[in-house]
């Protein structure tokens, strides 16, 4: 294994370990919160903690990508890539998803 393969792989962790920090944070509802949806003008502010867990989730779920990126290239098996496959449309379709709900519910509001 060269050594920019073994900087890239710590560099991967590092940023994993930093969005585990921060998703937790998030799933804790702790920290500022990392949503833009949340509205802040609004007179009758809802309850933040979905807002908290559709960023922390969505967080976590980058960490979980940058950890398997980093096993393939320690590994040198580039067939664990394919679980990227699943996990960033997962990622994509939870986020939008979650987005769409979150907006539709404060409309009804």
């Amino acid at each position: 294994m060269s050594t920019a393969q073994l900087v890239l792989v710590f560099i991967l962790f590092l940023a994993a370990f930093t969005c585990f920090v921060v998703g937790g944070m998030q799933l804790a509802c702790r920290g500022p919160l990392l949503n833009s949806l949340y509205p802040d003008d609004a007179e009758n502010k809802p309850d933040p903690k979905p807002y908290y867990r559709q960023s922390g989730v969505a967080i976590t779920l980058v960490g979980v990508i940058m950890i398997v990126n980093a096993a393939a290239i320690f590994l040198h098996n580039s067939k664990i890539c394919l679980v990227n496959a699943i996990l960033l449309p997962v990622t994509v379709f939870y986020v939008i998803g979650t987005a769409a709900m979150m907006e539709d519910q404060s409309k009804r509001k």
